[in-house]
């Protein structure tokens, strides 16, 4: 609300909103991947659910850890192959054998054997665009993430091993989160905000 009808004085009252935005997550930085899979799992075991880990490399029971389900990105994958490998099929078959009928060394019409490198190729590059799109699309691929806003966040890239803990959990609880963190050995503890 921006305005109060009016204060004891019957002045209006203004009210400016809060500058710090909502928090977004806690993010904390472990010492290295075996110390992120072990706190990875005591925290997923201490209810948290949304959770994600951040690091410079995939490290290897870390979608156990967090009881990731399977990706769908390799089926939108397949389906953009077959999509794609088919199309160029049905094109070959109708441009051979309907729109443009010849007799070449008495082959038949359809011979798809002359187009298999192109198929080919269409059928890889349309799997290439199904894996980049699903990818972004199932990930919810954003340029403006509130944890890039974060000053120790850049680390994962290179050397970090950082684990976030969102607001939007239903047992985050800043100052118990925190806690939790620390017991497991956390380092670099940091609310980012939200915007």
């Amino acid at each position: 609300m921006a305005h109060d009808s009016a204060n004891s004085l019957g002045r209006e009252v203004v009210h400016t909103p809060d500058p710090t935005p909502p928090p977004y997550a806690i993010i904390a930085n472990f010492a290295g991947p075996n110390e992120l899979l072990h706190a990875a799992t005591k925290i997923y075991d201490a209810g948290y659910r949304q959770v994600d880990s951040h690091s410079p490399f995939p490290i290897h029971g870390m979608d156990d850890a967090l009881h990731e389900k399977r990706s769908r990105v390799s089926y939108i994958a397949a389906l953009g192959a077959i999509g794609g490998g088919g199309s160029l099929l049905l094109l070959v078959w109708w441009v051979t054998t309907i729109a443009y009928p010849l007799v070449i060394s008495g082959k038949p019409f359809f011979s798809y054997q002359a187009f298999f490198p192109p198929i080919f190729a269409i059928t890889i590059l349309s799997a290439a665009f199904g894996a980049l799109l699903g990818f972004m699309y199932f990930m919810k691929l954003s340029f403006n993430h509130p944890l890039f806003n974060s000053k120790g966040f850049g680390k994962f890239s290179d050397d970090g091993f950082i684990i976030s803990i969102e607001a939007a959990d239903p047992n985050y609880n800043e100052i118990k989160t925190m806690e939790l963190l620390k017991s497991l050995g956390a380092t670099d503890i940091e609310v980012v905000g939200g915007e």
